[in-house]
């Protein structure tokens, strides 16, 4: 009932429906009352006409008369409207509306010293005319609601603008340009929310900005402080050269990251078990403990290069967290599932919902000991997420870690990688 739609339907029906009853109510009303006038009226008007063919001499007339009412049930409510209609027109006559065991009715009327009798028939309408009228009521409700509803889809129909920009903003947080048409003020609104996008779209390209100009004006400075170090000890020396290295590995990384937040999804076609084994075949010739435990044949629609830095990522957060890095490549559900496990601590539970931040460290203690800058989850998730696929990471029992990656295969070349 929260849909405006729905309620403004219902609002609309209920009002054509009540509208239809009363009108065939007091219509059904109408007819009954002509039902019984016609009853009346043309009763009296016979006997009107009968009575002139009456023939009198003098005081006398001679008249075919029956010396009782005809015998049958008395039928009271004919026979009052009957008097009653007698009493109107000033004729008083005794009169009784029977019916004989034949089912037929038959009205007596007391005349003189005598009874005339005539069979009467029933005054109703008869069944066509209420097959008539039962159509009437079904054809007009059928139409008239077929007609609100159709007022009231074209009404809110445009509405779903709403639900169509929400649902189709970009992982940029960008919202799509909207066609200004429609009724004033949907107009008005499309042009609000057209504004307001272009609005965020400058804001997050005067971020990328922003940030990519810090991260080449930072290493100015750095350059400067690598001269200085040389005329340092060299105990001092290496320490302030691995601080400077550190920082200039953090700069990278955040200019990375946002530079993955322009990145679209790919369109090539690109065979992921062979992306994923040139990766692994990389990092092990860097020395990086790589196994890989089986690749399925797999075709997806992606960007290569991004999706490579992706998993590079992974693979070598595996392998320096987890003491060696386990891959595969499954093909499950009409999806691509990589994953990587290892032999590592895992990430205690409280802190696996925090895991794709920037800058995470399951361990700050570990920022001196292994490098990095604690970016290479989140950009990797950044990756995934806008190639169309999903990354999640749990641990393993009785320790380690997952990182699974899945993303939806391309089906129009399955055959083309099976063969």
């Amino acid at each position: 009932m929260n849909s405006i739609r729905i309620r403004f339907s219902l609002m609309l029906v209920g009002s054509v429906l009540c509208v239809v009853i009363l009108a065939s109510a007091v219509m059904s009303q109408m007819i009954l009352g002509l039902v019984e006038k016609d009853f009346r009226d043309g009763l009296t008007s016979r006997v009107a006409a009968f009575s002139n063919s009456i023939t009198f001499r003098g005081n006398d007339a001679v008249f075919h008369l029956q010396p009782a009412p005809i015998e049958g049930k008395l039928l009271e409510a004919p026979t009052k409207l009957l008097q009653e209609a007698f009493q109107k027109s000033q004729a008083n006559f005794d009169i009784f509306v029977k019916q004989t065991p034949d089912g037929q009715r038959w009205a007596s009327i007391k005349m003189g010293p005598g009874w005339l009798s005539w069979p009467i028939r029933e005054h109703a309408p008869p069944p066509e005319v209420w097959w008539g009228l039962a159509g009437w009521m079904v054809l007009i409700t059928v139409g008239v609601i077929g007609v609100a509803l159709t007022v009231a889809h074209q009404t809110t129909n445009q509405l779903k603008l709403l639900q169509s920009m929400a649902m189709s903003v970009g992982k940029d947080g960008v919202l799509p340009v909207l066609k200004e048409e429609g009724s004033i003020e949907i107009k008005a609104t499309a042009q609000a929310l057209n504004m307001m996008g272009a609005s965020l779209k400058k804001a997050m390209d005067s971020k990328i900005r922003l940030v990519a100009a810090a991260g080449h004006d930072l290493r100015t400075p750095m350059t400067r402080m690598r001269l200085r170090a040389e005329f340092l000890n060299e105990r001092e020396r290496e320490e302030w050269l691995h601080d400077l290295d550190e920082m200039d590995h953090i700069a990278d990384s955040a200019i990375q990251l946002v530079r993955e937040e322009t990145v679209g999804k790919g369109t090539e076609h690109v065979r992921l078990d062979e992306l994923v084994g040139d990766v692994c075949a990389e990092l092990t010739l860097i020395k990086m403990r790589v196994t890989i435990a089986g690749l399925d044949h797999s075709s997806v629609k992606i960007s290569p290069l991004a999706l490579k830095r992706a998993l590079r990522n992974l693979i070598i957060n595996a392998a320096t967290h987890g003491g060696g890095a386990i891959v595969s490549l499954r093909v499950h559900d009409r999806r691509a599932v990589v994953l990587i496990d290892d032999n590592g601590p895992g990430i205690p539970e409280q802190f696996l919902a925090s895991a794709f931040e920037p800058f995470f460290r399951a361990d700050p203690a570990r920022r001196q000991s292994i490098p990095g800058a604690g970016l290479g989850l989140a950009i990797a998730k950044e990756i995934v997420e806008r190639q169309g696929g999903t990354l999640e990471i749990e641990n393993r029992q009785p320790q380690g870690l997952r990182q699974t990656l899945s993303i939806e295969i391309d089906i129009a070349n399955v055959s083309s990688v099976a063969a």
